[in-house]
């Protein structure tokens, strides 16, 4: 395995937005463990070191394939998920910017931002646009890769809003940053989330710790709030916004990962279950038994506000357990 620790593959050079070729004369070029790729309509940076190996889309910036050598993904991916233009893929971890979930139910502030909210696209638009590359690390230990929204205006959203995805993969983690800047003159907010999707032999056997005594919002009973008690169990359709303080405890069938969050108070655990299964795009009738949801989020309560020039970072870090 060549040692790259001192001399860094690193450029500002963006790749084009749907060539893999023009990606491979750049930045590409002389990396000996990334490649540009063409699945279907979509570009993919396929991640293939030593130690682990990742599969990363610029439609999105969505991380959706993440292993240490020898393991099975980390990340859930519907096997019908669909590789097309303009449409975001169904699993991995989704970037939802600037607004997360139904625009019209987000606070008044964030709304404000947004053109006719009833009719905004749900999640934002940043997981249906071209991302560029705009930057590369390879190291003996690990790889990092930048990517740049430079397409960040849309139809309904007035701010001047930036977005920028940093990613590294290690041997026995992942960490993904999502940095936004307010480019404008007025205060900017907005909410967000790494709408990361999780894979399992069996979601009625799987548990998520660390949300014991915290404040919820149970979106399906009329956004009532509530208090959990015990760890997160799946037994029917689950949509609920949590306070998020402590780092996370994701067990399962299949894997035991921590999930530590940064610039985050807030998190949602999402299950379609039965029933809505049957509604959702990309999605197998018996797929919510091998996945569920847990979000890194600026969501609710706990949305962004950023004065002109002001940087935020919202950050999410996976790593094993172990096994029990």
């Amino acid at each position: 395995m060549p040692s790259l620790s001192s001399h860094p593959v690193t450029s500002s050079t963006s790749a084009s937005a749907a060539s893999v070729s023009l990606a491979a004369s750049g930045l590409l070029a002389h990396s000996p463990f990334v490649k540009a790729v063409q699945r279907d309509e979509l570009t993919c940076l396929e991640i293939r070191h030593p130690q682990f190996s990742a599969d990363l889309l610029l439609q999105g910036a969505q991380l959706i394939h993440y292993a240490p050598k020898g393991e099975s993904n980390w990340l859930w991916l519907s096997e019908q998920a669909e590789y097309k233009q303009g449409q975001s893929l169904r699993g991995g971890i989704p970037v939802c910017w600037p607004w997360f979930g139904n625009a019209a139910m987000n606070p008044a502030a964030v709304k404000a931002a947004i053109t006719n909210p009833e009719q905004a696209p749900a999640h934002g638009f940043a997981r249906a646009r071209q991302w560029q590359l705009s930057d590369l690390y390879e190291a003996c230990d690990r790889v990092e890769i930048t990517l740049t929204l430079n397409d960040h205006q849309h139809p309904q959203w007035a701010a001047q809003l930036s977005a920028e995805a940093h990613f590294i993969f290690r041997a026995d983690s992942l960490a993904v940053n999502l940095i936004s800047q307010n480019n404008g003159t007025e205060p900017v907010c907005f909410s967000q989330a790494l709408h990361t999707y999780f894979p399992t032999d069996d979601v009625r056997a799987t548990q998520v710790l660390g949300f014991e005594g915290e404040r919820y919002i149970e979106t399906l009973e009329g956004w009532c709030e509530k208090t959990q008690q015990g760890p997160v169990r799946f037994s029917g359709e689950t949509d609920r916004i949590y306070d998020a303080t402590r780092p996370l405890r994701l067990i399962s069938p299949l894997q035991r990962l921590l999930l530590q969050s940064c610039g985050s108070a807030s998190a949602v655990v999402w299950n379609p279950y039965i029933e809505k299964s049957l509604r959702l795009s990309q999605f197998a009738a018996d797929a919510w038994t091998r996945m569920f949801c847990v979000e890194t989020a600026n969501a609710f309560a706990d949305v962004i506000t950023l004065a002109a020039g002001e940087k935020h970072c919202l950050g999410l870090q996976l790593s094993s357990l172990g096994q029990s």
